[in-house]
């Protein structure tokens, strides 16, 4: 069993050993993982690798095959009614009750969690202003957009101030302005609450969270702050070059390799991706491409190549 440690009096989660199978299929293979309070941890991975099922677990909606998740020292097994009061999820397709206003929307959930009846009406105007949507509080839901839909949603999502919020993939499809303030929404709730933020967008995963798990095939392939990832592209630039001939790309790899500021050449549809640990020798290394070259580039490393390089 793999872990990913820190202090026990900071755990907010703790994820052990789940495992879950549809049929044949391995969602889960024995995941570990621990989220600190207040910490806001980002969970990416391509269509499949598990997220959502994980996810569905610690909101207590799916059982796993075997293995716990601890959420503030609760198990799922014992005492799943109030873990659901702790958390507020944001499924990736929420269901809406169409007829509803926003306002009474919010006031039903609140209900259903059991806020005080004192507190429900000033909680729903906090909540609407919060998400921009007071000017269409008696506004029915099936008039609201996709992006008004959201933020009504994540406003339910929040309705019972829970200590734990859930977000799955909560800016898809979205406008950008929309996802934009989805964002900075996120953003400033961080260090207030515990978040987990399952996304495809690999930006917006470095631009927010704490640390970003890799999750691939139901297991935990590499977990660490955006930086630390990035790091482990081997360098802190990459050098893409695109060439005319492909007849020596094997000898061209040789080559490249034995300049000192290299760590690591990939071939990719043409082009060289040349990872540097520093910048002196690129013209030398350009250099040997001589007239072969179609063009040049330089990028920083970002979360998209760790997680191509990760999960190919």
């Amino acid at each position: 069993m793999v872990g990913f440690g820190m202090g026990s009096n900071e755990v907010m989660i703790k994820i052990e050993s789940l495992t879950k199978s549809f049929g044949r299929i391995k969602a889960l293979d024995d995941l570990n993982l621990e989220i600190k309070r207040g910490e806001l941890l980002g969970i990416i991975g391509p269509n499949g690798a598990g997220k959502t099922t994980a996810i569905r677990m610690a909101c207590c909606i799916l059982k796993p095959d075997f293995g716990d998740i601890k959420i503030d020292g609760i198990s799922i097994h014992e005492d799943p009614i109030r873990i659901k009061s702790m958390i507020g999820y944001l499924p990736e397709e929420p269901n809406l009750y169409e007829r509803f206003k926003a306002k009474d929307l919010l006031k039903y959930f609140a209900e259903l969690y059991g806020v005080p009846k004192n507190d429900i009406n000033g909680r729903v105007e906090d909540l609407l202003e919060l998400v921009g949507m007071t000017e269409r509080k008696d506004d029915r839901i099936n008039t609201f957009s996709k992006g008004l839909r959201q933020r009504i949603s994540v406003a339910r999502a929040l309705v019972h101030d829970p200590d734990i919020i859930i977000l799955d993939e909560p800016t898809m499809g979205l406008d950008p302005a929309t996802a934009n303030s989805i964002r900075d929404f996120v953003r400033n709730l961080k260090g207030n609450k515990t978040m987990i933020l399952c996304t495809h967008y690999m930006a917006e995963a470095d631009f927010l969270c704490d640390r970003v798990a890799i999750l691939n095939k139901g297991k935990i392939i590499d977990v660490g702050t955006p930086a630390y990832l990035k790091s482990k592209i081997h360098g802190d630039v990459i050098l893409k070059v695109k060439i005319q001939n492909l007849e020596d790309v094997n000898s061209y790899k040789e080559k490249i390799m034995k300049f000192a500021s290299v760590s690591a050449v990939d071939f990719i549809d043409g082009e060289y991706l040349i990872s540097l640990k520093y910048r002196n020798e690129m013209s030398e290394i350009v250099d040997l491409f001589g007239n072969n070259v179609n063009s040049i580039n330089t990028k920083e490393p970002t979360l998209e190549d760790v997680f191509i390089n990760t999960v190919k």
